[in-house]
């Protein structure tokens, strides 16, 4: 995988929105939220007033809820640092190529999300027995086809329910310290830390306890792994980020001066450590190990550093690969699916060292 970064902000539809970062804006701990990517499915943002926004608790519970926004944000709250990396996120390096928004590397960020945890507002509506999933609906909608077929659908996806009880799971109202913004889900939106950002449902207005499994456009037609030749049966749902790492410095086709220069980058993988980061600036013939460095919180991504000694002429392809604390390395390639969903393959960029002028 390559990557031309030549603007700090990169957008790739203006309707639907969708935008990513450029690499070098990602080199911090905390992505920016000016500089953080955009996935929308839908073309209007739903119009938000914190006066009028209701969200709703019903299904298989004990008590439903109808929460209004200052009611929800007076709750006991908890701020997590989670990383977002949206499932078609280094989609455009797929050969042949994959359907969907063309995103290259900059579809991922690192956040502080502040808000409610999802199981506290799931503990006071009350579980009944032999619940399965919870359903999220968010308040855009828009045109869809299926099967030749149009129609007109809200956003909405599911979880298991064990992984909607997780502590870390939360309805939020802030990033980065600040209300949400229109575009990242104003008021309220999920934030499912370790999972891809389609679970992350934005301008959240209605949760639905199920005692069976959702099966709605989102959760089966959208955001399943669907391979060469596979039948629609054996299509498997895109659920927890894969591990990855991303060269943040320097960047693609750069000009670097001879000496010592120290190359950095970013790594996460699902809601577990980054034990080792390996650098190639060979092409892969020869690794050595990087240095892990800042901040570290389960679900966020680890930044890391390696110094080269770049004393010799000529270009040079620069490779990085992440293993993770469950023994799951960064892989070459990976298999072609038709959306180009987790492309989590070893990141690669090309870069000069100058000769004597």
């Amino acid at each position: 995988m390559t990557q031309d970064d030549s603007d700090e902000y990169r957008t790739l539809s203006e309707d639907p929105e969708c935008r990513e970062t450029a690499l070098p804006a990602l080199d911090s701990w905390i992505t920016p939220t000016e500089r953080f990517y955009v996935r929308n499915h839908f073309s209007k943002i739903p119009d938000a007033s914190p006066a009028t926004w209701r969200l709703s608790i019903e299904g298989e519970v004990e008590t439903p809820s109808n929460l209004g926004y200052e009611e929800l944000s007076s709750l006991p709250a908890r701020t997590v640092v989670a990383t977002l990396e949206c499932a078609g996120n280094s989609r455009s390096y797929l050969t042949p190529p994959a359907e969907g928004v063309g995103f290259r590397h900059g579809a991922v960020g690192n956040a502080e999300w502040t808000g409610v945890p999802l199981r506290e507002l799931l503990s006071r509506a009350g579980p009944k027995q032999g619940t399965v999933e919870v359903l999220f609906e968010g308040a855009d909608s828009g045109e869809e086809e299926e099967e030749g077929v149009k129609l007109e659908i809200d956003y909405a996806r599911s979880l298991p329910l064990e992984k909607a009880l997780d502590h870390d799971t939360l309805v939020a109202y802030q990033m980065n310290g600040e209300t949400l913004q229109p575009v990242h889900g104003y008021p309220l939106r999920l934030i499912v830390p370790g999972w891809y950002g389609m679970a992350s449902v934005k301008w959240l207005r209605r949760i639905t306890v199920l005692a069976t499994p959702y099966e709605g456009f989102f959760q089966r037609r959208r955001y399943v792994y669907i391979r060469n030749g596979e039948a629609q049966s054996n299509w498997q749902p895109v659920t927890s980020l894969q591990v990855k790492s991303l060269i943040t410095v320097p960047r693609h086709g750069e000009v670097v001066r001879p000496g010592q220069f120290t190359v950095q980058g970013v790594a996460w993988s699902e809601g577990c450590e980054i034990t080792r980061l390996e650098l190639s600036t060979d092409g892969g013939r020869r690794w050595q190990d990087a240095d892990l460095f800042g901040p570290q919180a389960a679900g966020a991504w680890r930044r890391w550093k390696s110094d080269w000694l770049a004393t010799t002429p000529g270009h040079f392809i620069l490779m990085c690969r992440a293993v993770d604390s469950r023994g799951n390395t960064q892989p070459a390639s990976m298999p072609w699916n038709f959306r180009g969903y987790a492309n989590n393959s070893i990141h690669s960029i090309a870069v000069e060292v100058p000769g004597e002028q």
